[in-house]
């Protein structure tokens, strides 16, 4: 096969491949191919040059050579391209994800064990396609956050911790990938959060008349634990529901939305019971059949999947339904936006240990409480 595979890859390759092409060419032959045996033929070369008394230049020819190849065995294998900023050649894997081939070759050469080092950035790479690499991790936290936070933004454009956003902003996330390391993503996504806050126009895109904002409004439970990680001047409009559980509204875009501040909801002069009410009404009209599955013999579920399932607790009607389901009390818990949990008070027992369970897993868990359903509402246990 020889270097004839690297032909298919000259428009996502760039200029690795007459790079790559000239290195393999001076190599003996046999010549390799692609995938697993480009990689052991790469290794047994790494460890062959780092026993040649080589010069500078030459090292330099190795690796410009070396890393050409390995990043054009990436994106035969995981799909991609190279991209080039300032001179900067990298490749990029999957939407967020990218990868220095060069720098690679290089601290292979200078570890005690090339092989093993080349074999460490090769798993590296493949977390980077899959959103979970050390850059990919942290691009996605801060895509995710922007989307929730300013869904008037997007991401236009990236290079590495690079985020260039359709406002013209340009954000550099070295300073979110250092929290980020070593933590889980509730900590990146906070850090996520205070940089987004300080984004040009965060005051200007609250100026949604209510015409527009009253069909988008939409409630949503969230935890005082999730209130008291915001920056002061967030100021969220909030609602009480009961032990540690607060009502939030969020305007929403699509698959995107943004809380409301007290601002904003105040600029509408309208009362805000009534504000609130018509979040309610909106959430009433997309839960007109509610889909309930069964977790145990005693639990039921609300999954509908469309990130409102915890807020039904809020229904009017949530109590007049489950009356025609099974007659007699009914409690629930809401442990994170996607579940609610219903059950009949002799499964109190079990219906709080699976609250808990979820509210643990869940990267944005809302509270383990416990509230019995009411035609008044939900009333806190």
């Amino acid at each position: 096969m020889g270097a004839d595979w690297l032909n298919a890859l000259e428009d996502v390759g760039g200029r690795l491949v007459p790079e790559a092409r000239d290195f393999l060419l001076s190599q003996l032959p046999p010549l390799p191919g692609k995938g697993a045996r480009g990689v052991r033929w790469l290794a047994d070369l790494l460890e062959d040059f780092v026993d040649r008394d080589s010069d500078g230049a030459e090292d330099d020819r190795f690796v410009e050579g070396a890393g050409a190849f390995l990043g054009l065995l990436l994106i035969d294998h995981l799909g991609g391209s190279t991209q080039e900023r300032d001179g900067c050649h990298r490749v990029q894997l999957g939407r967020f994800g990218w990868f220095d081939p060069f720098g690679a070759i290089q601290e292979a050469l200078d570890a005690d064990d090339p092989r093993k080092c080349l074999s460490e950035y090769l798993s590296m790479a493949e977390r980077e396609a899959r959103a979970d690499g050390p850059v990919s991790r942290v691009v996605r936290v801060f895509a995710e956050e922007l989307s929730r936070a300013r869904p008037d933004l997007a991401i236009e454009s990236q290079f590495e911790l690079t985020v260039d956003l359709d406002n013209g902003a340009s954000v550099d996330l070295a300073r979110l990938e250092r929290v980020a390391r070593d933590q889980e993503d509730d900590a990146a996504t906070e850090a996520a959060r205070r940089i987004i806050s300080m984004l040009p126009g965060a005051e200007a895109r609250e100026a949604t008349p209510w015409n527009e904002a009253g069909p988008r409004l939409l409630p949503r439970l969230v935890s005082q634990a999730f209130v008291d990680s915001l920056p002061p001047e967030q100021d969220l409009y909030l609602q009480a529901i009961g032990h540690d559980v607060l009502l939030a509204l969020q305007l929403r875009y699509g698959t995107r939305a943004r809380y409301l501040r007290c601002a904003e909801v105040d600029g509408w002069e309208r009362d805000r019971e009534a504000i609130g009410q018509r979040s309610i009404q909106n959430l009433a009209a997309k839960s007109r059949a509610l889909r309930l599955e069964s977790v145990s013999d005693s639990i039921l579920r609300v999954r509908q999947g469309d990130g409102l399932d915890g807020v039904r607790l809020l229904l009017p009607d949530l109590a007049a339904r489950l009356e025609r389901l099974s007659p007699g009390s009914w409690l629930a818990a809401a442990p994170h936006r996607d579940v609610l949990l219903l059950a009949r008070e002799p499964a109190l027992s079990e219906l709080s240990k699976r609250a808990q369970d979820a509210a643990q897993r869940a990267p944005h868990p809302v509270s383990a409480a416990l509230f019995a359903v009411t035609p008044d509402g939900p009333r806190p246990l």
